[in-house]
């Protein structure tokens, strides 16, 4: 073979390279510490500065982006007449935030004239900063219902994100944006009230090593027994667990002991999430080189009716999947015990058996458990939902590349192939 042949096709062969690279990173190259984890599926979308060149995010799929400044960033999403609808943003803050109360993440949901429909807000409460979640949302009134409710009709909608009080000159945020759609039932539900009832007990057990995720789309499932794993100062760790119609959510973390030190505030805390990422509840434990635990009050039920409690964290546990529990432990334990990683348990029990489940009209999405839809009702879902550790992506985002490849590689040696016969 020639050499300007051979050329050619270590020309083609880069190309198959690149593109694998590309399309699938290497699963060994995780975040770096301390960094965010967003999902691997996430498109990179500016927001704007107007609402009319807003940016168009879908449905069900992953985002994310940029927050600098204090003025807001737009974008648009298009909602329907039946569907209640969650839009979530999660700030990452930059180097040299300031973590006082008032520096707080915005989230607000307007319709096509620019009136607010709702707004929902997070701040570093605990005094230091760490990845805020806010979640805003657009309820469909029930039938009869209040004539008053606000922005009903189907159409054009914009989110607006913005942080408050912001100092200039600090480093921007990054931005985990998704818009999530909950179908209404087909047939309606009375409104039970929904109580609360003693704490269970924690589980028992030997507790699993698990590497905690770093952010919310790669949140590590937490067995039923324990979890065990290392969290270094400063950093933020997310662990997952599935919870069903009518089960209950416990919550505990716990900080191993080290040489004794100054008592630091909040050293150790601990926030609860909902599947639409709106936070339930969260607490928090001081620390001072003794074993700490930061644990939660019992949470109510996963029941559908708790969304028109006026309690918060009742309000939140409104529907089941995926719950998110956020673990931070705070810069300020650095000066006395450094950056080495202190050893951290979790445990995230799941108290009872699942009731039976109301009919949604149309895919639930991301407010199901995994695996019990009945089989007679499953749709190809996207290979993230459909296994807890993301395993099918990897093959379908294999099976991609290979086919690129032997498609390029085919393609390469008929051209070498016809340049042989016109040589």
């Amino acid at each position: 073979m020639k050499a300007r042949n051979w050329d050619r096709l270590r020309v083609v062969m880069g190309v198959v390279v690149l593109t694998g690279a590309y399309l699938h990173p290497s699963a060994n190259a995780g975040p770096a510490p301390d960094s965010y984890g967003y999902d691997p599926d996430a498109r990179t979308v500016r927001g704007s500065s107007s609402l009319l060149s807003a940016p168009v995010l879908a449905k069900g799929a992953p985002y994310r982006s940029t927050l600098s400044g204090s003025e807001p960033v737009y974008f648009r999403i298009a909602l329907d007449a039946t569907s209640h609808t969650y839009v979530s943003a999660v700030g990452i803050p930059g180097p040299g935030t300031a973590p006082t109360r008032t520096n707080s993440l915005q989230v607000k949901l307007l319709d096509a004239d620019g009136n607010r429909c709702d707004r929902q807000g997070a701040g570093f409460a605990i005094g230091f900063a760490q990845p805020l979640a806010a979640s805003t949302s657009r309820m469909i009134a029930p039938a009869g219902g209040a004539t008053e409710a606000k922005c009903q009709r189907a159409g054009t909608y914009f989110v607006a994100v913005s942080r408050s009080r912001q100092p200039a000159g600090t480093a921007p945020w990054g931005l985990d944006l998704r818009v999530d759609a909950e179908p209404p039932l087909k047939k309606s539900r009375g409104q039970a009230p929904a109580a609360r009832t003693p704490r269970p007990a924690a589980p028992d057990g030997t507790p699993t090593p698990v590497e905690g995720g770093a952010g919310f789309a790669v949140a590590a499932r937490v067995p039923e027994v324990a979890a065990s794993d290392e969290i270094t100062p400063g950093q933020s760790r997310f662990y997952r667990v599935p919870v069903d119609w009518g089960q209950r959510l416990t919550v505990t973390a716990e900080l191993a002991g080290r040489k004794k030190g100054p008592y630091v505030a909040n050293g150790l805390s601990v926030t609860v999430y909902n599947p639409a990422r709106m936070k339930v509840d969260s607490a928090s434990t001081s620390y001072h080189g003794r074993p700490a635990t930061a644990d939660l009050d019992a949470l109510p039920a996963v029941a559908y009716e708790n969304r028109t409690d006026k309690e918060r964290t009742t309000a939140a546990m409104r529907f089941p999947g995926w719950y998110v529990v956020q673990v931070t432990a705070s810069p300020e334990l650095a000066p006395t015990w450094g950056r080495a990683p202190l050893r951290l348990t979790v445990h995230l029990g799941v108290k009872g058996s699942a009731r039976k489940r109301p009919v949604y009209a149309g895919d639930p999405g991301v407010f199901e458990v995994p695996g019990t839809r009945p089989p007679a009702q499953q749709t190809r879902r996207p290979a993230a939902t459909e296994t807890a550790d993301g395993g099918g992506r990897k093959i379908l985002a294999i099976g991609s590349i290979t086919a690129g490849a032997l498609l390029l590689v085919v393609s390469a040696g008929r051209v070498l192939r016809a340049r042989r016969r016109t040589a």
